[in-house]
């Protein structure tokens, strides 16, 4: 098997030196094929000459490329001449071994009609402040699929690799999103789906993400506004992706406290305010308790300000909902990996108990409180 090494990348020259080291070694030990490395690189001066002067040194390809993350993936696979199309993005470094992985799953021992397969992106590096909420939340669950599905109805665009023929067939990447990056690899590889294709896991295939760009308020509000502000353009092209929820829990703990207040304010007793507020925030206790039961102890600090990050993405998700004139967010959800639906179902029958006992057994006690105790 032959490789083409896709790196889009801006700015990184110290992290694509890395990267390009890593990869070096790897392509010398590989036996099997042919391989190339193509840099798509829209920086400037000393960062640009910075990233040249690593390409020679390691035996990689330089390329100019406009300053947007899916055209230079096109723009990559345009230039590319080997059957086989690696995805990497910069701010990674390869496990050794990462291509063999990736030969073995295309031995294909399911005999299924294979357009991709996804590896595992582990992340490494300082566990910051921002690391320990950002590791709470959905944003980086994706980069994690390989290890916990066989197949996949989309992946992430960071170490995953597609026959060339297949990207050439569904029109390659999306280039007319309104952010630079962003969704387009969603919709790209759930395109793949459509057209009749499976995405594998080679869980082995591993790269090491750097969590240094991740590592300030910026970088993750950027990518919450991003990535919630793509869902609606994905599902505009996917509508079938758009299934009816249960709201999430926000959503109904702000329609409860509307409803309770005015009750409180109609009927002069703050007995409803004080029921309702008392039940979000046992509802917040108990998630806090399931959050840990399954990820392991964190302080309480860092799982609300998880939850923060987590409303970020549904703000800019609702918002460009109702920029649509359309409330579908509220009571809507994206549904992409027809794998992951049992697990999603189980947690969603949980929660809407858990808010239907806890708010029945605040009731309770607030009209026992009230009923005995005050005069």
């Amino acid at each position: 098997m032959n490789f083409s090494i896709v790196i889009p990348t801006w700015n990184r020259s110290d992290l694509v030196e890395s990267l390009l080291k890593s990869l070096y070694e790897e392509r010398n030990r590989y036996q099997l094929g042919e391989t190339e490395v193509l840099i798509i690189d829209s920086s400037t001066d000393n960062e640009k000459d910075s990233i040249i002067s690593s390409c020679k040194k390691y035996d990689a390809i330089y390329i100019e490329g406009d300053d947007s993350v899916r055209k230079k993936r096109n723009k990559g696979i345009r230039l590319s001449k080997y059957d086989y199309i690696l995805f990497i993005d910069s701010d990674v470094i390869v496990e050794k071994g990462l291509l063999d992985e990736y030969v073995e799953t295309y031995k294909n021992l399911y005999k299924v009609k294979l357009g991709g397969v996804l590896g595992y992106t582990k992340f490494v590096g300082k566990r910051t402040f921002w690391w320990k909420m950002l590791e709470r939340t959905s944003l980086v669950n994706s980069f994690s699929f390989a290890k916990n599905y066989p197949f996949h109805s989309w992946t992430i665009g960071n170490n995953v690799c597609f026959k060339k023929s297949v990207l050439e067939e569904i029109g390659m990447f999306e280039e007319n999103f309104p952010f630079k990056l962003g969704g387009d690899d969603l919709d790209m590889t759930y395109r793949i789906t459509k057209a009749g294709y499976m995405i594998g896991s080679a869980p082995n295939a591993i790269t090491y993400h750097s969590r240094k760009t991740w590592n300030n308020y910026k970088a993750v509000h950027d990518r919450a506004k991003r990535w919630g502000t793509m869902e609606n353009f994905i599902v505009s092209r996917h509508p079938e992706l758009y299934k009816k929820i249960i709201p999430k829990n926000y959503i109904l703990e702000i329609i409860v406290f509307l409803f309770m207040s005015i009750l409180s304010l109609f009927s002069k007793n703050c007995l409803p305010l004080i029921i309702v507020i008392l039940w979000i925030v046992i509802n917040w206790f108990i998630d806090y308790v399931v959050d840990v039961k399954r990820k392991g102890f964190c302080l309480p600090l860092y799982y609300f300000g998880a939850q923060i990050i987590q409303l970020q993405y549904e703000f800019y998700r609702v918002l460009g909902s109702l920029k649509k004139g359309s409330l579908e967010a509220l009571y809507k959800g994206m549904i992409f990996n027809k794998f992951q639906i049992k697990f999603g179902m189980a947690d969603e029958a949980f929660r809407i108990k858990k808010l239907i006992w806890s708010f029945l057994a605040v009731c309770m006690a607030g009209i026992v409180y009230f009923q005995y105790f005050v005069k």
